[in-house]
Protein backbone atom coordinates (compact mmCIF):
# COMPACT_ATOMS: atom_id res chain seq x y z
CA UNK A 1 0.00 0.00 0.00
CA UNK A 2 1.40 3.35 -1.08
CA UNK A 3 1.92 5.90 1.88
CA UNK A 4 4.12 8.93 2.43
CA UNK A 5 7.47 7.47 3.03
CA UNK A 6 11.43 9.59 3.61
CA UNK A 7 14.18 7.19 3.02
CA UNK A 8 16.46 8.87 4.50
CA UNK A 9 15.06 8.71 7.89
CA UNK A 10 14.39 4.62 6.86
CA UNK A 11 18.26 4.16 6.42
CA UNK A 12 20.26 6.64 8.35
CA UNK A 13 22.20 8.23 10.92
CA UNK A 14 24.01 11.10 11.63
CA UNK A 15 26.91 12.09 13.86
CA UNK A 16 26.83 16.21 14.44
CA UNK A 17 28.94 18.35 16.48
CA UNK A 18 27.99 18.34 20.12
CA UNK A 19 26.03 21.10 19.88
CA UNK A 20 23.46 19.09 17.77
CA UNK A 21 24.48 15.22 18.55
CA UNK A 22 23.21 12.19 16.63
CA UNK A 23 20.28 12.38 14.46
CA UNK A 24 18.12 10.00 12.33
CA UNK A 25 17.70 12.75 9.28
CA UNK A 26 21.13 13.43 7.45
CA UNK A 27 19.38 16.27 5.73
CA UNK A 28 18.15 19.66 6.45
CA UNK A 29 14.52 20.67 5.03
CA UNK A 30 14.61 22.75 2.18
CA UNK A 31 11.50 23.98 2.72
CA UNK A 32 11.60 25.29 5.93
CA UNK A 33 15.06 25.19 7.54
CA UNK A 34 14.62 23.15 9.98
CA UNK A 35 16.77 20.26 10.92
CA UNK A 36 16.06 17.29 12.99
CA UNK A 37 16.46 17.76 16.75
CA UNK A 38 19.02 14.80 18.43
CA UNK A 39 17.84 11.32 18.90
CA UNK A 40 16.10 10.84 23.35
CA UNK A 41 18.49 10.94 25.90
CA UNK A 42 16.75 6.90 26.34
CA UNK A 43 18.35 6.31 23.25
CA UNK A 44 22.50 7.64 23.54
CA UNK A 45 24.23 6.79 27.26
CA UNK A 46 27.69 7.10 28.13
CA UNK A 47 28.43 7.12 24.61
CA UNK A 48 26.80 4.13 23.97
CA UNK A 49 23.73 3.60 21.22
CA UNK A 50 20.87 0.64 22.44
CA UNK A 51 20.28 -0.23 19.03
CA UNK A 52 16.71 -1.51 19.90
CA UNK A 53 15.81 1.92 21.23
CA UNK A 54 17.07 3.84 18.69
CA UNK A 55 14.66 1.70 16.07
CA UNK A 56 11.88 1.72 18.41
CA UNK A 57 11.99 5.70 18.78
CA UNK A 58 12.87 6.04 14.85
CA UNK A 59 9.74 3.56 14.05
CA UNK A 60 7.08 6.09 16.31
CA UNK A 61 8.27 8.69 13.46
CA UNK A 62 7.96 6.76 10.38
CA UNK A 63 4.95 6.17 11.72
CA UNK A 64 3.76 9.30 11.95
CA UNK A 65 4.73 10.70 8.53
CA UNK A 66 3.20 7.63 6.69
CA UNK A 67 -0.19 8.78 9.21
CA UNK A 68 0.47 12.52 7.55
CA UNK A 69 1.42 13.62 10.73
CA UNK A 70 5.11 14.49 10.52
CA UNK A 71 6.95 16.56 13.02
CA UNK A 72 7.45 20.10 11.92
CA UNK A 73 10.76 19.68 11.00
CA UNK A 74 9.56 17.33 8.25
CA UNK A 75 6.91 19.61 7.14
CA UNK A 76 6.73 19.93 3.31
CA UNK A 77 10.03 18.31 2.77
CA UNK A 78 11.15 17.43 -0.48
CA UNK A 79 12.31 13.81 0.57
CA UNK A 80 9.04 12.34 1.81
CA UNK A 81 7.30 10.90 -1.38
CA UNK A 82 4.37 8.36 -1.61
CA UNK A 83 5.58 4.80 -2.45
CA UNK A 84 4.93 1.20 -1.10
CA UNK A 85 6.66 0.75 2.81
CA UNK A 86 9.25 -1.74 3.86
CA UNK A 87 10.55 -1.86 7.73
CA UNK A 88 14.29 -1.86 7.92
CA UNK A 89 16.70 -2.30 11.01
CA UNK A 90 19.67 -1.73 9.08
CA UNK A 91 21.29 1.32 9.12
CA UNK A 92 22.48 2.02 4.90
CA UNK A 93 23.74 5.43 4.99
CA UNK A 94 25.89 7.35 8.10
CA UNK A 95 26.88 10.73 7.75
CA UNK A 96 30.02 11.78 9.86
CA UNK A 97 29.92 15.29 10.93
CA UNK A 98 31.24 15.63 14.27
CA UNK A 99 34.09 17.78 14.26
CA UNK A 100 33.61 21.17 12.96
CA UNK A 101 37.37 22.41 12.83
CA UNK A 102 38.06 23.69 9.31
CA UNK A 103 41.66 25.22 7.50
CA UNK A 104 38.85 27.75 5.09
CA UNK A 105 36.68 30.14 5.94
CA UNK A 106 34.13 30.15 3.64
CA UNK A 107 31.51 32.78 3.06
CA UNK A 108 28.56 30.65 3.34
CA UNK A 109 29.67 28.45 6.45
CA UNK A 110 27.37 28.03 8.88
CA UNK A 111 30.26 27.10 11.55
CA UNK A 112 33.60 26.14 11.90
CA UNK A 113 36.49 26.33 13.85
CA UNK A 114 40.25 26.78 13.21
CA UNK A 115 42.46 23.89 13.71
CA UNK A 116 43.49 23.66 17.74
CA UNK A 117 46.49 24.79 19.03
CA UNK A 118 47.67 21.39 20.92
CA UNK A 119 49.49 23.76 23.60
CA UNK A 120 46.50 25.52 24.67
CA UNK A 121 45.39 25.72 28.11
CA UNK A 122 42.06 24.54 27.04
CA UNK A 123 43.02 22.33 24.24
CA UNK A 124 41.42 18.97 25.94
CA UNK A 125 38.06 20.56 26.39
CA UNK A 126 38.34 21.98 22.90
CA UNK A 127 39.35 18.67 21.35
CA UNK A 128 36.16 17.15 22.71
CA UNK A 129 34.19 19.42 21.86
CA UNK A 130 34.74 20.17 18.83
CA UNK A 131 36.48 17.61 17.49
CA UNK A 132 35.53 14.30 18.81
CA UNK A 133 32.60 14.40 21.05
CA UNK A 134 32.01 10.56 20.81
CA UNK A 135 34.24 7.64 19.69
CA UNK A 136 33.13 6.86 16.28
CA UNK A 137 35.24 4.13 15.34
CA UNK A 138 33.64 2.21 18.71
CA UNK A 139 30.07 3.01 17.59
CA UNK A 140 31.07 1.31 14.05
CA UNK A 141 32.44 -1.37 15.57
CA UNK A 142 29.72 -1.80 17.46
CA UNK A 143 27.31 -1.45 14.90
CA UNK A 144 29.29 -4.35 12.72
CA UNK A 145 29.00 -7.04 15.76
CA UNK A 146 25.36 -6.47 15.71
CA UNK A 147 25.11 -6.56 12.10
CA UNK A 148 23.40 -3.13 12.00
CA UNK A 149 25.19 -1.54 9.68
CA UNK A 150 24.43 -2.89 6.13
CA UNK A 151 27.59 -4.62 4.40
CA UNK A 152 26.93 -1.85 1.37
CA UNK A 153 26.58 1.14 3.34
CA UNK A 154 27.46 4.43 2.03
CA UNK A 155 29.56 6.31 4.86
CA UNK A 156 29.67 10.00 3.98
CA UNK A 157 32.69 12.63 5.50
CA UNK A 158 31.21 16.16 5.98
CA UNK A 159 32.49 18.36 9.33
CA UNK A 160 34.35 20.39 9.06
CA UNK A 161 37.26 19.34 7.46
CA UNK A 162 37.91 15.82 7.05
CA UNK A 163 41.66 15.64 6.98
CA UNK A 164 41.89 17.50 9.76
CA UNK A 165 40.23 14.88 11.99
CA UNK A 166 43.34 13.31 14.24
CA UNK A 167 42.02 10.08 13.62
CA UNK A 168 41.22 10.02 10.09
CA UNK A 169 43.28 7.89 8.67
CA UNK A 170 42.69 5.34 11.41
CA UNK A 171 39.26 5.88 10.84
CA UNK A 172 39.21 5.17 7.02
CA UNK A 173 41.56 2.18 7.21
CA UNK A 174 39.41 0.97 9.78
CA UNK A 175 36.59 1.17 6.84
CA UNK A 176 39.11 -0.18 4.17
CA UNK A 177 40.13 -3.25 6.59
CA UNK A 178 36.17 -4.09 7.08
CA UNK A 179 35.67 -4.26 3.16
CA UNK A 180 33.70 -0.87 2.90
CA UNK A 181 33.79 0.28 -0.81
CA UNK A 182 31.16 3.12 -0.56
CA UNK A 183 32.83 6.19 0.97
CA UNK A 184 32.36 9.67 0.37
CA UNK A 185 35.13 12.50 1.54
CA UNK A 186 33.69 16.22 1.29
CA UNK A 187 36.89 18.23 1.53
CA UNK A 188 38.47 21.67 0.58
CA UNK A 189 41.64 19.77 -0.73
CA UNK A 190 43.49 21.83 1.28
CA UNK A 191 45.58 18.99 2.61
CA UNK A 192 46.45 16.08 0.81
CA UNK A 193 45.85 12.62 2.38
CA UNK A 194 47.43 9.34 1.82
CA UNK A 195 44.61 7.18 3.55
CA UNK A 196 42.51 9.25 0.45
CA UNK A 197 44.68 8.13 -2.09
CA UNK A 198 45.23 4.78 -1.21
CA UNK A 199 41.05 4.32 -0.82
CA UNK A 200 40.87 5.61 -4.37
CA UNK A 201 43.36 2.60 -5.52
CA UNK A 202 41.27 0.09 -3.79
CA UNK A 203 37.77 2.10 -5.83
CA UNK A 204 36.56 2.56 -2.34
CA UNK A 205 36.47 6.08 -2.04
CA UNK A 206 34.72 8.77 -4.02
CA UNK A 207 35.47 12.47 -3.18
CA UNK A 208 33.17 15.66 -3.59
CA UNK A 209 35.65 18.82 -3.27
CA UNK A 210 34.04 22.02 -2.43
CA UNK A 211 36.03 24.43 -4.97
CA UNK A 212 32.95 27.24 -5.40
CA UNK A 213 34.98 29.25 -8.18
CA UNK A 214 36.47 29.00 -11.42
CA UNK A 215 39.32 31.63 -11.03
CA UNK A 216 41.78 32.02 -7.80
CA UNK A 217 40.54 35.39 -7.46
CA UNK A 218 37.04 34.35 -6.74
CA UNK A 219 38.10 31.54 -4.93
CA UNK A 220 40.22 33.34 -2.67
CA UNK A 221 36.69 35.60 -1.72
CA UNK A 222 34.82 32.46 -1.47
CA UNK A 223 37.31 30.35 0.48
CA UNK A 224 38.64 33.24 2.53
CA UNK A 225 42.26 31.65 2.18
CA UNK A 226 44.70 31.22 -0.83
CA UNK A 227 44.75 27.69 -1.90
CA UNK A 228 43.41 27.58 -5.52
CA UNK A 229 46.75 26.35 -6.80
CA UNK A 230 47.07 23.92 -4.11
CA UNK A 231 43.83 22.10 -4.28
CA UNK A 232 43.96 21.75 -8.15
CA UNK A 233 47.26 20.24 -7.70
CA UNK A 234 45.86 17.92 -4.84
CA UNK A 235 43.14 16.38 -7.31
CA UNK A 236 45.32 15.99 -10.23
CA UNK A 237 47.28 13.52 -7.67
CA UNK A 238 44.35 11.80 -6.68
CA UNK A 239 42.66 11.34 -10.17
CA UNK A 240 46.38 10.19 -11.10
CA UNK A 241 46.04 7.47 -8.41
CA UNK A 242 42.61 5.66 -9.91
CA UNK A 243 42.79 2.49 -11.58
CA UNK A 244 41.17 1.41 -14.79
CA UNK A 245 38.45 -0.21 -13.06
CA UNK A 246 37.59 2.48 -11.19
CA UNK A 247 34.01 3.23 -10.77
CA UNK A 248 33.70 6.04 -8.17
CA UNK A 249 33.07 9.94 -8.13
CA UNK A 250 35.71 12.11 -8.42
CA UNK A 251 33.78 15.45 -8.14
CA UNK A 252 33.87 18.87 -7.67
CA UNK A 253 31.74 21.40 -6.18
CA UNK A 254 30.06 24.49 -6.53
CA UNK A 255 27.70 26.06 -3.82
CA UNK A 256 26.66 29.57 -5.40
CA UNK A 257 27.11 32.86 -3.64
CA UNK A 258 24.88 35.25 -4.42
CA UNK A 259 26.92 38.64 -5.97
CA UNK A 260 30.34 36.74 -5.30
CA UNK A 261 30.41 33.64 -7.63
CA UNK A 262 27.11 33.38 -9.49
CA UNK A 263 27.95 34.37 -12.79
CA UNK A 264 28.25 32.03 -15.98
CA UNK A 265 31.37 32.93 -16.61
CA UNK A 266 32.89 31.74 -13.22
CA UNK A 267 31.18 28.52 -13.61
CA UNK A 268 31.91 27.79 -17.31
CA UNK A 269 35.38 28.02 -15.68
CA UNK A 270 35.15 26.04 -13.11
CA UNK A 271 33.34 23.31 -15.29
CA UNK A 272 36.75 23.83 -18.06
CA UNK A 273 39.69 23.51 -14.86
CA UNK A 274 37.40 20.47 -13.64
CA UNK A 275 37.51 18.62 -16.75
CA UNK A 276 41.28 19.43 -17.18
CA UNK A 277 42.08 17.96 -14.05
CA UNK A 278 40.60 15.05 -14.27
CA UNK A 279 37.08 14.76 -12.58
CA UNK A 280 34.29 12.49 -13.75
CA UNK A 281 31.54 14.83 -12.19
CA UNK A 282 30.85 17.90 -11.50
CA UNK A 283 27.65 19.45 -8.22
CA UNK A 284 25.83 22.04 -8.27
CA UNK A 285 24.64 23.43 -5.03
CA UNK A 286 22.98 26.56 -2.85
CA UNK A 287 22.85 26.73 0.87
CA UNK A 288 18.94 26.73 2.02
CA UNK A 289 19.61 29.11 4.39
CA UNK A 290 20.42 31.68 1.90
CA UNK A 291 16.99 30.35 0.53
CA UNK A 292 15.35 31.01 4.16
CA UNK A 293 16.60 34.10 4.17
CA UNK A 294 15.36 35.28 1.26
CA UNK A 295 12.35 33.97 1.89
CA UNK A 296 12.51 32.31 -1.84
CA UNK A 297 12.37 35.52 -3.34
CA UNK A 298 11.12 34.97 -6.72
CA UNK A 299 13.94 36.44 -8.62
CA UNK A 300 16.52 35.03 -6.39
CA UNK A 301 14.90 31.50 -7.56
CA UNK A 302 14.48 32.65 -10.97
CA UNK A 303 18.46 33.17 -11.18
CA UNK A 304 19.21 30.08 -9.45
CA UNK A 305 17.13 28.11 -11.98
CA UNK A 306 18.75 29.80 -14.61
CA UNK A 307 22.56 28.87 -13.39
CA UNK A 308 21.51 25.61 -13.27
CA UNK A 309 20.50 25.56 -16.57
CA UNK A 310 23.39 26.92 -17.74
CA UNK A 311 25.41 24.41 -15.45
CA UNK A 312 23.97 21.25 -16.80
CA UNK A 313 24.42 22.55 -20.67
CA UNK A 314 28.09 23.18 -19.98
CA UNK A 315 28.73 19.92 -17.92
CA UNK A 316 27.17 17.97 -20.68
CA UNK A 317 29.36 20.54 -23.20
CA UNK A 318 32.60 19.17 -21.41
CA UNK A 319 31.47 15.41 -21.53
CA UNK A 320 30.95 15.94 -17.47
CA UNK A 321 28.30 13.63 -15.28
CA UNK A 322 26.06 16.36 -13.37
CA UNK A 323 24.90 16.61 -10.08
CA UNK A 324 22.44 18.87 -8.50
CA UNK A 325 22.36 18.58 -4.82
CA UNK A 326 19.33 18.57 -2.94
CA UNK A 327 19.23 22.32 -2.57
CA UNK A 328 19.50 23.49 -5.71
CA UNK A 329 17.77 20.57 -6.97
CA UNK A 330 14.63 21.53 -5.66
CA UNK A 331 14.51 25.16 -6.37
CA UNK A 332 15.54 23.71 -10.56
CA UNK A 333 12.49 21.01 -10.14
CA UNK A 334 9.84 23.68 -8.98
CA UNK A 335 10.37 25.65 -11.58
CA UNK A 336 10.79 23.22 -14.32
CA UNK A 337 7.48 21.72 -13.32
CA UNK A 338 5.96 25.44 -13.90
Amino acid sequence: MLCNVCENLNNSICFNAESIGITYCTLTNATNGLGWPKIPNNVFVNNVIDWDKFFEERKKEIENIKNSTPRKECENCQQITRQEYTENNKIKYILLSQWQVCNSDCVYCLGHIPPLDKTSQNYDEQYKKFVEPYDIIAILKDMISKDILDKNAKIDFAGGEPTLYPRFDELINFLLDNNFNNIIIHTNNIQYSKAIENGIKKNAISLMISIDAGSKKCHRIVKRVDSFNNVWHNFKKYTKSKTKDYSGKLCTKYVIVPDVNDSEKEISEFIKQSKKHGATHVALNVYNQLLNNMNYEVNLLNHLYNLSEFFIKEAEKQKLNHILFPNISYVYTKLSKN
